[in-house]
């Protein structure tokens, strides 16, 4: 569950605050999903600034957001490192306000810093857990599995003691591409000659996430085959999971992306009708971008973490032992991750030419009910195949 710990006055009028600092520095997928937040924090304090403090390899895609009024580009492993990088950017925030509100979406060691050192008039803090499970996540890293809300509405109902009430909130994350990601996005795509580009993005922090390459092979090989040219999706700690992908497609792949910031990066998948990924930041880039999502799920949670309903489809087996942890840090407990070992190529195949069929505008829908009967099928190949696993 979430909750929030305030320190200072309560903010009890807009009219009060005149500017307010919001931290999440990483990862990258979680800083999108908190674009929500900053919408709404937007509608609620109309004439505040509102000022973001972000990571530097990604800030630029909250550069334009309308609702933004500035970013901070945060770089703890630069200029911002250690205690004197923290001091230095602390002066700069305190030198840009003073703040009358803080809020801190990551609440970290770094983050709380921060805000301690900005010395704004209030603040408020992103907590998940409290007592034991906050003791047990510190210890192993996992706390309880959070399975009843999705990410973006977790970070809204941090913000409920500013009269902000995430059910009336837009889901929907945002980012803002700049002319350079355009161009760069522009150069990768240009040799498909006007050819729908299906994007697959194989790779991912963490290994219990990432489902097996022959299958997304197989995806990028029905995909071919109904026109589209493919593009493999990664930055420069995926080179692995994309190269893997390569060697299994019948044809080479028309770019692959991890010479790529982050901005171009993302700039490619809003100029694909369709991604295919596993349960990791590009399904979060697709969404802010518009692009139709196929996200193939494993042990992390659908419900927090998977596409909104318009927006694409979550394929999973439904099986008993999941979800089973939050982030996929940790082996499987079992020790044969059949969650996606099982998961067959059909199922997504079937989303993803959906998607990519009915077009951008309706690519989403059309992938989230392509989806729901191969759930059903799913459902009895799990109960042929005696995969129900009691947790």
């Amino acid at each position: 569950m979430t909750s929030v710990v305030t320190g200072g006055p309560r903010v009890e009028s807009a009219a009060g605050v005149r500017r307010i600092l919001v931290l999440r520095t990483s990862a990258l997928g979680d800083t999108v999903l908190a674009t929500p937040a900053l919408r709404a924090l937007r509608e609620r304090f109309a004439d505040a600034e509102i000022h973001f403090v972000t990571h530097a390899a990604f800030v630029r895609l909250f550069d334009e957001l309308p609702f933004v009024t500035r970013t901070w580009a945060y770089e703890p492993k630069g200029r911002h490192r250690g205690a004197a990088g923290l001091l230095s950017l602390a002066a700069a925030l305190r030198h840009a306000g003073p703040f009358d509100l803080a809020i801190d979406l990551q609440n970290k060691l770094a983050t709380r810093a921060l805000v301690g050192l900005a010395r704004p008039r209030s603040t408020l803090r992103f907590v998940k857990r409290r007592g034991v499970a906050a003791i047990a996540a510190s210890i192993v890293g996992e706390g309880p599995i959070l399975d009843d809300l999705p990410a973006a509405a977790l970070y809204l109902d941090a913000l409920r003691p500013l009269g902000i009430e995430r059910e009336r909130c837009s889901l929907a994350p945002e980012v803002a591409l700049d002319s350079r990601a355009e161009t760069e996005a522009e150069l990768v795509v240009a040799a498909a000659r006007g050819a729908p580009i299906a994007a697959l993005a194989p790779g991912g922090r963490w290994a219990l996430k990432q489902w097996d390459p022959r299958r997304f092979a197989e995806v990028g090989d029905a995909l071919a085959e109904s026109g589209a040219r493919i593009v493999l999706v990664g930055g420069p700690g995926d080179r692995r999971e994309l190269d893997a992908v390569a060697a299994f497609l019948s044809a080479p792949p028309l770019a692959e992306t991890s010479a790529l910031d982050v901005p171009a990066l993302t700039a490619v998948i809003g100029r694909s009708s369709v991604l295919v990924t596993a349960d990791s930041a590009p399904s979060h880039l697709a969404q802010a971008v518009g692009t139709p999502v196929v996200a193939v799920f494993g042990p992390t949670s659908r419900r927090r973490w998977g596409p909104l309903p318009d927006a694409g489809a979550a394929i999973a087996l439904p099986i008993g032992c999941a979800p089973c942890t939050n982030h996929g840090k940790r082996p499987c407990r079992l020790g044969h991750r059949a969650c996606l070992d099982q998961l067959p190529a059909k199922p997504v195949i079937a989303a993803a030419l959906a998607a990519l069929r009915a077009g951008r505008k309706n690519g989403g829908k059309a992938a989230a009910e392509a989806s729901s009967g191969e759930i059903v099928d799913l459902a009895m190949h799990v109960a042929r195949s005696r995969l129900a696993i009691v947790s």
